[in-house]
């Protein structure tokens, strides 16, 4: 289970870096940057096998919740993708920002397993 819980960490550990340095060219950076370098933290924690469970489950619940605010300010499904990664539109935006979110709450729930099942 600790290896699993290392690799698992480290995956998404990685991925919530991406995350954090994509948001630098948001319009709204001071708002995501924090938001993904707690998940980079709790991803990292998770890697070294010291995470706190209360922690993970208020956070699950923030990300699920802000995710689905972000959902229902949606007007228009426009996808992910219109030419590229570029930013086309709001509605566009609001979905990243939420499923990017819904990503997050994700691996807060998969850690607070695996930190359950230790």
């Amino acid at each position: 289970m600790r290896n699993v819980q290392f690799i698992l960490g480290g995956i998404f550990g990685l991925v919530f870096l991406m995350f954090t340095y994509w948001q630098l060219n948001d319009p709204d950076p001071i708002l995501w940057v924090p938001v993904y370098a707690t998940a980079v933290y709790t991803a990292l924690q998770a890697m070294r096998g010291k995470t706190n469970p209360e922690l993970l489950i208020v956070l699950f619940f923030l990300s699920v919740f802000a995710g689905l605010q972000l959902w229902v300010e949606i007007t228009a499904w426009e996808g992910f993708l219109t030419d590229g990664l570029s930013m086309k539109t709001h509605n566009q935006e609001l979905a990243r920002e939420a499923v990017g979110l819904w990503i997050a709450s994700g691996s807060f729930a998969l850690f607070y397993v695996l930190e359950k099942r230790k």
